[in-house]
């Protein structure tokens, strides 16, 4: 997806998670509304490359 943020365009990769249904969390104006559990992310350690008000920077 193509961002742009005070003139400055860049590219990004959506996240999608896969969510699965759980049990009933309650009801809500009679209704009964369910848990919605996701999977965990396995992300690499990808160095991240920080800026600043053009500083660059690393997280700790």
């Amino acid at each position: 997806m193509k961002l742009a943020y005070r003139g400055v365009s860049y590219e990004t990769q959506p996240l999608t998670l896969e969510v699965t249904e759980g049990e009933i969390g309650g009801m809500y104006r009679g209704q009964t509304w369910k848990v919605h559990k996701h999977q965990s992310l396995n992300r690499g350690q990808v160095p991240l490359q920080l800026s600043y008000r053009g500083i660059p920077y690393k997280p700790r």
